[in-house]
């Protein structure tokens, strides 16, 4: 099972997919690829129930409640590279489906490696000096937008002079440059939680890895607020105006005229093919 795990996971990399969506229905196994195109369905007669089945276990699933949503991660390699992967599951009475993201924790880019246009370049190097306010990345799935923001922070850390924290769940980059905490909820380490420690923690910059309710988007802004420059990611593909996320999709009882001044936006969207260097910031 493991050989082919490495075999699936090679054939995904080559298509440059970032998860692996997986539907198990009346013990057969339907597979597609999510890539920047789109899905893609892979037919396929390699990978069966029981190779669905090895997933879970490898993800130290607890097998003896198998309805329940769950989630876990493990560690692959490719090309003598460690690979992260984080395998989800929802069940009903019929159909089961899992989704394996892969997380190259490897893989560093510069912000001169996330685009051509040197007007995007120069935009991004000016989040660089900001020491105060409220920097979100938003856009669908698999855009870039975690990319993006660990650029900009790895360029603010050669700097040496700020304390730098981030919050991830889970760290899909590893930078020595500055501290990355993991979210353990199941230890009661969770974004709400975290946020309140690292304001006692006296840091400069903070990266919140995704906002994903109004509490969280709470702290944001109030540590944004008090003096932090704050960066986050939120994935929302509909909005027309993104300066209102905050306000009319997480519902936050604050004004927008008291933060307007604190913030500024990465609206970030993958346009024709290849890979980062084809987005778009604005």
């Amino acid at each position: 099972m493991q050989k082919k795990l490495e075999q699936l996971i090679a054939f995904a990399i080559t298509k440059n997919t970032s998860d692996i969506h997986f539907i198990l229905e009346r013990d057969i196994l339907q597979i597609q690829f999510r890539t920047h195109k789109g899905m893609e369905d892979i037919y396929q007669d390699i990978w069966t129930k029981e190779f669905f089945e090895y997933l879970k276990f490898i993800s130290k699933f607890d097998l003896t409640n198998p309805f329940i949503p769950q989630s876990g991660q493990f560690q692959c390699t490719y090309q003598d590279n460690p690979l992260f992967c984080r395998f989800s599951l929802l069940v009903n009475k019929d159909v089961q489906t899992g989704v394996l993201r892969i997380l190259n924790t490897s893989i560093h880019l510069g912000i001169e490696d996330l685009t051509d246009n040197q007007k995007q370049v120069a935009y991004l190097k000016s989040i660089c000096q900001y020491r105060q306010g409220l920097v979100i990345s938003i856009g669908p799935t698999n855009s870039g937008k975690t990319t993006t923001l660990h650029a900009i922070l790895h360029e603010i850390a050669l700097q040496k002079r700020y304390k730098i924290v981030s919050l991830e769940d889970p760290i899909e980059i590893e930078d020595p440059e500055y501290l990355q905490l993991q979210i353990n909820e199941a230890q009661g380490f969770t974004y709400e939680k975290g946020i309140e420690e690292l304001l006692r923690h006296d840091p400069d910059i903070i990266f919140i890895g995704e906002t994903r309710n109004a509490y969280t988007a709470k702290m944001v802004i109030r540590a944004a607020l008090t003096g932090h420059l704050v960066l986050t990611r939120y994935s929302y593909t509909l909005a027309k105006n993104k300066r209102t996320v905050f306000y009319t999709v997480l519902k936050i009882p604050v004004k927008i005229d008291l933060i307007s001044s604190y913030y500024n936006f990465i609206d970030q969207c993958f346009h024709d093919l290849i890979y980062f260097k084809s987005c778009r910031f604005v």
